[in-house]
């Protein structure tokens, strides 16, 4: 997962976090981590980051990255749908396209989406949309290959998408501030992170509210209101206990 980062100081003098190293480290000696133990986990981890406001920006430790990640890509997206890849990647400032290979794209978009490497924040947002894009584009080999899977997302798979990448994000952030200490010892960390991510993904499935993603203005007020709601709503999915 991503690079070690500087924490900030709220994260550290938390006692929080304790109690969510408390369930991770349970569960990584279970035999099979049951759902209880997931809650357990996510509940945690939500506490500790602030509660479910963290989700609209309001917490210093986690929460801004993501919103400022999840918004620029839905503007690629949108730019896209509206005027195909080449003039998409134009308007983040690529201007020769033709020879670009799938790497290239995922780097330039990379860069485009991820503003700041600083702190465990940003670093965990800059990762999960790394692997939103490799998860995304796997199985292509052509610009026209990538215009054609972002052209035909719909709604749902936009929504889907974005779940994804908050998935990946939540996984991205536990795993680096707590993989080291919890795991020297004993617990499978492979094991635990990917119980915990499948069952993280699992739970946002089950949202099923119309979001209002089309037309909308991705790089307005409009966008990170919407942006702001999902992850709010997500992370009130494990707010109570």
């Amino acid at each position: 997962m991503g690079t070690s980062q500087s924490i900030n100081p709220s994260v550290k003098n938390n006692p929080n976090w304790g109690d969510l190293s408390t369930a991770i480290t349970s569960a990584s000696k279970s035999s099979a981590i049951s759902v209880s133990q997931m809650h357990n986990i996510m509940h945690h981890f939500v506490k500790a980051v602030g509660g479910s406001s963290a989700g609209s920006g309001r917490s210093s430790t986690f929460g801004r990255a993501g919103i400022n990640r999840a918004q620029r890509f839905m503007s690629f997206v949108s730019d896209v749908q509206r005027g195909g890849v080449s003039e998409a990647l134009r308007n983040i400032g690529v201007a020769a396209t033709a020879q670009l290979s799938v790497n290239d794209f995922i780097n330039y978009l990379l860069a485009y989406c991820s503003e700041g490497n600083s702190n465990l924040d940003e670093t965990a947002a800059n990762s999960a949309i790394d692997e939103l894009l490799k998860y995304l584009l796997n199985n292509t080999d052509s610009l026209e290959g990538i215009e054609s899977i972002f052209q035909q997302a719909d709604i749902n798979t936009q929504q889907e998408w974005l779940c994804y990448f908050f998935a990946t994000y939540i996984m991205e952030f536990s795993s680096e501030l707590f993989s080291t200490r919890i795991f020297e010892n004993d617990g499978d960390r492979v094991r635990t992170f990917q119980e915990i991510r499948s069952y993280i993904q699992n739970s946002l499935a089950e949202l099923n509210v119309d979001r209002g993603l089309q037309n909308v203005n991705w790089n307005s007020d409009q966008g990170t209101i919407i942006i702001k709601n999902l992850q709010t709503e997500i992370l009130q999915i494990w707010q109570q206990e």
